[in-house]
């Protein structure tokens, strides 16, 4: 069974879906409004999760909603591939807080694979972290599956440059580590990560980004099943999100 892919459109990453490629209920921001509302759609040159090329160089294309009222989230996510017979289809519900410098949330995610007629249950929490000099941030991510009875960690620091008023460069770096949650993978550290996206804000509710990423796991055994797919490889992609 492979990884939800989801974007994780309101880190302070948006584009570059960081700390994990899998969105596990970062929640609508909704800052300064009791509600508010995301559609998001995506393409991603390959479907990367868990440091793992899960369509084997395959491509995969994203459709989203967000819906946030306070502290509450809740998302829908559909992906598919057009290059092999595979389909996903995500619902996520997630509550959040923000404490001064200091943000966290709880989430639970419904996975459906219906090319698999499979599905998992999952349960998340993860924190992202503002104040560490230089403006750098740490986000830190453990997310349980039911169906593969095991956890996988990510730990990324994040850095955000202001070009202009409508156009932002975000950089960051990743590391992962699997804990039973790829089951017929190794344990342990899994994978490091760079990345780097642009974000360009069209309008005040419509932005576009274009990320780029490079990919290395870490001690992959080629007699493991689940660690035939965690290669080094590099892969991009391209997004609009529209708020409401």
């Amino acid at each position: 069974m492979l990884r939800a892919f989801s974007l994780c459109i309101l880190c302070p990453l948006s584009v570059l879906a960081v700390p994990r490629e899998a969105h596990h209920g970062v929640p609508v921001s909704t800052e300064g409004a009791e509600k508010a509302g995301l559609v998001f759609l995506s393409w991603e040159s390959r479907y990367v999760s868990e440091g793992r090329d899960n369509l084997d160089g395959d491509s995969l294309f994203g459709a989203g909603l967000e819906f946030g009222w306070g502290d509450l989230s809740a998302g829908l996510w559909y992906g598919k591939s057009y290059d092999q017979d595979y389909d996903e289809f995500n619902f996520n519900l997630t509550y959040s807080k923000t404490f001064e410098d200091l943000e966290v949330y709880v989430a639970y995610t419904r996975l459906e694979f219906p090319f698999e007629n499979a599905h998992d249950d999952e349960v998340g929490a993860g924190l992202f972290w503002s104040g560490i000099p230089f403006e750098i941030g740490l986000a830190a991510d453990i997310y349980y599956s039911f169906d593969a009875g095991g956890y996988f960690a990510e730990f990324a620091l994040l850095r955000e440059f202001e070009v202009s008023n409508d156009l932002r460069l975000e950089l960051a770096g990743v590391f992962g580590v699997n804990q039973g949650y790829v089951a017929d993978g190794h344990d342990g550290a899994n994978h490091v990560g760079l990345r780097a996206g642009i974000l360009y804000a069209v309008t005040e509710s419509l932005q576009i980004s274009v990320h780029l990423a490079q990919s290395w796991g870490i001690d992959r055994d080629s007699n493991l099943l689940g660690d035939e797919l965690l290669n080094d490889f590099f892969h991009g992609g391209v997004g609009a999100e529209w708020a409401f």
